[in-house]
């Protein structure tokens, strides 16, 4: 996190340290995939490990299909006898990512992409290489390596393969791949703490952020605590494919949180991570950075408001 301007008015300063409620070497805020794998990185790195959620861990993580992109010559590709490099990926993605992300930053994704899907393996995600005959949007139960990219159609620069890893699960395998990796970070000894939002970051008086204001339920009613579970839950599945009805659906939920949400402050001795989703849910946000796609389907939770997008740019954090 850059040190550097950190804006008065959004973070509080704190010349002394301000007495935490709890406190942990690492916090992580947010409990989907990529939540659950900075938590494990963390503890597998002896580091003492809080995870902040607003709901009940998933994200849209648990409502994705379970699809991992990897090559380069994984497991699961030489099963299925594909023919794959990290130079043949790094080919491909160059002309799919662009300018997204440094050359430099794309070589080290693909060189590591084999070793990425066995760390997966190893926290217990179950993948395979039964391959896929033909080029589709998401494979049957029968089939769990695809082309879930546009290889076919620049074999002329690379030569193609398949790259889609699907979890091995029936259905969509987004809510086996989640209930693996939070397994996994339930037994590193990392302590999660559900229904709790992180509200704003603290930072020292050098900016460094040393914690997180949050606001939590854990000490609500019972009906609050239970009502706020179910109607995330309800509203989450129906906002992918109608957003009005998942935003109605889930006003109920943001007015349990402002109405029994009590305060915690969590301290972090070593670190902060934000891992809290997008800002599918925030209309203003699509309207300033992605007007072209308010049109389509939101592939994300209402819970994908950018608020933890909010949190590292109001700490002096750059946004691209």
């Amino acid at each position: 996190m850059p040190q550097n301007p950190v804006p008065q008015n959004a973070v509080p300063q704190s010349p002394v340290p301000p007495t935490w409620d709890i406190e942990a070497d690492v916090v992580v805020v947010g409990f989907g995939a990529a939540g659950a794998c900075a938590a494990l990185e963390a503890t597998g790195a002896g580091a003492e490990v809080i995870v902040l959620d607003r709901f009940h861990g998933g994200g849209a993580t648990a409502l994705s299909g379970g699809v991992v992109y990897a090559g380069g010559g994984t497991r699961q590709q030489q099963d299925a006898g594909v023919q794959d490099s990290p130079e043949a990926m790094f080919g491909y993605l160059s002309l799919e990512v662009g300018d997204a992300v440094s050359p430099a930053t794309l070589r080290e994704f693909c060189e590591g992409s084999p070793a990425m899907l066995a760390w997966l393996e190893r926290h217990g995600v179950p993948f395979e290489g039964s391959l896929c005959p033909d080029k589709t949007s998401y494979p049957t139960n029968q089939h769990y390596l695809y082309y879930s990219g546009s290889e076919l159609s620049e074999r002329g620069v690379a030569l193609p393969a398949p790259r889609g890893h699907r979890a091995r699960g029936r259905g969509t395998s987004g809510g086996l791949l989640f209930a693996r990796l939070a397994g996994a970070v339930r037994g590193s000894g990392a302590r999660v703490l559900e229904q709790t939002s992180a509200g704003r970051l603290v930072t020292d008086a050098g900016g460094r952020v040393i914690g997180i204001e949050c606001s939590t339920l854990r000490a609500a009613p019972r009906w609050a605590r239970t009502a706020h579970r179910v109607l995330h839950r309800w509203s989450a599945k129906p906002y992918v494919y109608a957003p009005k009805l998942g935003r109605l659906l889930h006003r109920p939920v943001a007015w349990i949180e402002r109405h029994n949400g009590n305060p915690l402050l969590v301290g972090a001795r070593r670190g902060v991570v934000l891992a809290a989703g997008g800002f599918v849910a925030n209309r203003q946000m699509m309207r300033e950075h992605a007007p072209a796609f308010r049109g389509g389907l939101p592939l994300g939770t209402p819970g994908d408001d950018g608020s933890g997008i909010r949190l590292g740019a109001d700490a002096g954090g750059a946004t691209a």
